[in-house]
């Protein structure tokens, strides 16, 4: 099996709303149902968990309506990875390692990636262990301490990360057992998953697969719905 674990347990406070960003409406539909609609939608994906804040379960229980892959919810922790990590866990004691061949981890904060490229991620992840979507950086980049810069980089070696973020499952649960006691030192799945030894395999990103996070983010959305550049 392929599992899509969809991670909507954030706070979401950089938005300016007095709720979780999750549950943001666009076009009548909150950020976290088009993020599940999404995976349903997927010819790859066999189950769905979704990694919720406690204090909001019977919300995201809510938006999982009719969604037939939904399996289960799956509480977080204080941190995006020990939210991961919560479901990585769940999904072993459940199904162990043998019935579950990838998971696929995406943000409820980027409803706008299209199921062409979850199958793809999961296509390739199944080839090679992993892929992750991820963009070529077109601006000059530096790496600098306390506002000098050290040195400057090559961006054509610069990659920005999105999710989704697919790996084969036993190796992941491995790498997030081995740095258990240090995932706040990591941003992403794909920096634990390397740390631990693996192939990392990029594949082109998509650029409206936008995370939202501020305000302006949420604006920007809305626009790109107005224009026609995303269906929601």
């Amino acid at each position: 099996m392929n599992i899509g674990i969809i991670v909507a347990a954030g706070k979401g406070k950089r938005t300016n709303l007095t709720y979780p960003k999750q549950f943001y409406q666009i076009l009548n539909k909150s950020l976290l149902r088009i993020t599940l609609e999404k995976y349903e939608y997927s010819q790859l994906i066999d189950k769905i968990i979704v990694v919720a804040n406690e204090q909001y379960v019977d919300k995201t229980k809510k938006e999982c309506y009719n969604i037939n892959k939904f399996d289960n919810i799956v509480i977080g922790g204080n941190s995006r990875q020990e939210s991961v990590f919560n479901a990585l866990k769940y999904i072993y004691d459940k199904y162990g390692f043998d019935k579950i061949s990838t998971v696929s981890i995406h943000d409820a904060a980027r409803p706008f990636v299209s199921v062409k490229k979850i199958d793809e991620s999961i296509k390739i992840a199944l080839e090679c262990g992993s892929a992750i979507l991820a963009l070529p950086e077109k601006n000059s980049v530096s790496h600098a301490s306390e506002n000098i810069i050290n040195k400057i980089l090559d961006r054509n070696e610069i990659y920005i990360h999105q999710t989704p973020q697919t790996f084969d499952f036993q190796k992941l649960y491995k790498a997030y057992t081995n740095f258990e006691n240090e995932l706040k030192n990591f941003t992403d799945d794909a920096s634990i998953f390397h740390k631990a030894g693996n192939f990392v395999r990029i594949i082109s990103g998509e650029e409206y697969n936008i995370k939202i996070t501020t305000e302006f983010d949420i604006k920007f959305a809305k626009w790109l719905i107005k224009e026609g550049k995303i269906n929601a």
